[in-house]
């Protein structure tokens, strides 16, 4: 069943709030606190903004409002009342108001409580004592919802299943017949508890999320040097080519200028042994070695050409760089093949969860669990855990946790890596009461020794 407001609220839930009204109804001492009991309490099983309990016989309609205070019985709410209990007297169910009849049938005081407060929509509730038709309820409930709100056919049932319990509580009864109801409600109260108990449900636990990019793009250190310049930002969406950060390049610079200077030296040697080699046996003979240092110089340009061409780092592939500390790098010595930052495909992500190492013999691979994000917790996205780690680590919130992985069922849309949440994974069915005390039970036999 749904309320009013979207949440949706489950039959188990719903039926203890159905036992907590009626058996505070019925167990009232006086009809007056039962009266009271009824118009505050009705809410917790209909939204409600009014509540009006409402004699069906004598001149003054009303017994108490929601809120309590005398009731008054002049004005418009006692004029329409009264005109709604003397035409619908015979009606033995609930009723939507106004009927379906001419305009010049409906009460002008019925009009002016509908146009009020926004728009009201108004169910009128027969409260009877006993099962028999013949006997004319003495009570009726009028119940009020305002700015257009309007009315659903569950509300309606449930409320027409608690009019006989209400109906009986306004009934004058001999004390022991009221211990009897009392005795007989608590029993019964007891018998749907157990077996709300005994309802099977899906066993779960809970683990903090964090959404992950999915086979990101590493980007690691082509040599070993400092980083001078961060020129992007965390989550920044970059394309192909887009240069990232840049190396310190003076000692490069420094080393390539002096190649190059001995490589215009090895080359000068070389011309002077070849033009002196047609006279000079010695030179000759030397030729063979200079060439080698000529070959030797050009390669050490190439070598420093190359390093300093590094030190200039460009995105390898477009998406959006993952980095967790920016301010750290700027400055930071980097060895070769040291990760520095990642490039993700931001719409391609996944889960990382750490699951409490107390909860990791519950959890399974391809389990269905449902993701809430911080940024919308009362919205569950369907995922499915896709991979369990064995070593067990602490958390961020320093538990000793089990890492696990999960994907997304179906797509994704508007998820950026670094959103966090809290997941819900699924597992075997047990019955309610051993999901319930199971973390209970396991923390009591911790702290005994047991």
């Amino acid at each position: 069943m749904s309320t009013d407001n979207g949440a949706s609220i489950s039959s188990e839930a719903l039926l203890a709030r159905f036992i907590r009204v009626t058996e505070a109804a019925l167990a009232a001492a006086t009809t007056q606190q039962a009266a009271a009991t009824i118009v505050n309490r009705i809410a917790e099983l209909v939204i409600t903004d009014r509540a009006v309990l409402v004699h069906m016989t004598g001149k003054a309609p009303i017994a108490t409002v929601t809120g309590g205070g005398v009731a008054g019985q002049e004005g418009a709410l006692a004029d329409a009342v009264r005109w709604v209990r003397d035409h619908h007297r015979g009606h033995g169910g609930a009723l939507i108001l106004p009927p379906q009849k001419q305009m010049g049938e409906v009460s002008g005081a019925l009009n002016k409580i509908q146009l009020a407060m926004g728009g009201t929509a108004i169910l009128w509730l027969p409260l009877p004592c006993s099962h028999d038709e013949n006997q004319q309820p003495r009570y009726g409930l009028w119940l009020e919802r305002w700015n257009n709100k309007s009315w659903h056919s569950s509300e309606i049932d449930l409320l027409q299943h608690a009019a006989l319990f209400l109906g009986r509580a306004l009934t004058e009864a001999p004390s022991t017949v009221r211990r009897w109801y009392r005795r007989k409600s608590v029993l019964i109260g007891a018998a749907l508890l157990a077996a709300i108990f005994a309802i099977p449900v899906d066993s779960s636990v809970t683990a903090p999320a964090r959404v992950v990019p999915d086979q990101p793009h590493h980007l690691f250190a082509s040599m070993d040097g400092i980083v001078r310049e961060l020129l992007v930002v965390p989550g920044q969406r970059v394309e192909e080519n887009t240069l990232l950060f840049r190396y310190d390049d003076r000692v490069l610079k420094k080393r390539l200028e002096e190649a190059r200077r001995a490589l215009a030296v090895a080359r000068a040697e070389l011309v002077r042994f070849e033009a002196a080699a047609y006279q000079d046996p010695e030179a000759r003979a030397r030729i063979p070695v200079q060439q080698l240092e000529v070959a030797r110089a050009e390669s050490d340009v190439v070598f420093f050409t190359g390093q300093h061409d590094r030190a200039e780092v460009s995105a390898p592939t477009g998406g959006v760089v993952v980095l967790d500390d920016p301010d750290a790098l700027i400055g930071a010595s980097l060895r070769t093949g040291q990760l520095v930052m990642s490039i993700a495909d931001p719409k391609r992500t996944k889960l990382q969860l750490a699951v409490p190492a107390a909860d990791a013999g519950l959890l399974q691979k391809s389990a269905a669990m449902q993701v809430f994000l911080d940024r919308n917790p009362l919205t569950g996205i369907p995922a499915t855990v896709s991979r369990i780690g064995f070593d067990v680590t602490l958390s961020e919130q320093q538990i000793p946790s089990v890492k696990a992985e999960a994907r997304w069922d179906g797509t994704a849309t508007g998820i950026q890596p670094g959103q966090r949440g809290m997941a819900k994974i699924y597992g075997e069915s047990t019955p309610l009461i051993a999901q319930l005390l199971r973390k209970p039970v396991a923390a009591i036999r911790t702290f005994l020794g047991i």
